[in-house]
């Protein structure tokens, strides 16, 4: 049976981030990953539960996958609560980003849904396929405009939870070994061959086993 997210171990995790990011920031800036441009305060941490909150009502109501042409709305409603929460009147202030947001998701996420499909019918690891897409949600050219290291994180998420393993949450643990790799992933350009060759398949190396070590139980629960 599929998981669901654990909202209230989810939300203990986010408060306990938030009263440490000004430490974290600092760490970063010290490990020379750069201070984050999105602080973690706490609209932000709102904003990420809102969207958590969905997908806990898809996995709940929802008879098709997150990454079938059905689940492309909901996609889509993940990245605009990262974003604008449920304030509507937001979201129509900012209708013309969330018309070019809509427009860059459906040219991308043809390649991640056949990349999805094609995997999961093979022998890959859940957490592998999981990590892949949210590797491919970051890294250029970018599934959405903006948010792409919050919407990516969800949606590998529900990856891993509609296939009986538990999903990503951020926490001041794993927060530093979390930003290195998909930093550099994030600024990875394709059109660099030397970048390719050197540098991003170590960076992919890592985060897949970051993937696989920091997906937890604790935030979790039986559909």
């Amino acid at each position: 049976m599929p998981y669901r997210p654990n909202l209230k171990e989810i939300e203990a995790s986010y408060i306990n981030v938030l009263q440490n990011w000004e430490s974290i920031d600092d760490q970063l800036d010290e490990h020379k990953i750069g201070r984050k441009d999105t602080p973690f305060d706490r609209l932000l941490m709102d904003n990420l539960l809102l969207a958590w909150e969905h997908i806990d009502y898809f996995i709940k109501k929802r008879e098709y996958g997150l990454l079938s042409r059905k689940g492309g709305p909901d996609m889509l409603e993940i990245n605009h609560r990262v974003h604008y929460g449920e304030n509507y009147v937001l979201r129509d202030e900012y209708k013309k980003a969330i018309e070019a947001t809509t427009e860059k998701f459906t040219k991308q996420i043809q390649h991640i849904r056949k990349y999805y499909k094609k995997n999961m019918r093979g022998d890959s690891s859940v957490n592998k396929v999981a990590a892949e897409v949210y590797i491919s949600i970051l890294g250029q050219p970018q599934l959405f405009i903006e948010g792409n290291h919050r919407s990516g994180s969800i949606i590998a998420s529900w990856i891993n939870m509609a296939h009986d393993k538990p999903p990503f949450v951020l926490t001041v643990e794993n927060a530093l070994t979390f930003f290195r790799p998909a930093q550099v992933i994030k600024k990875f350009d394709k059109l660099s061959m030397w970048r390719s060759i050197t540098k991003l398949p170590k960076y992919k190396a890592d985060f897949k086993r970051f993937w696989k070590d920091h997906c937890d139980m604790r935030f979790a629960v039986k559909k």
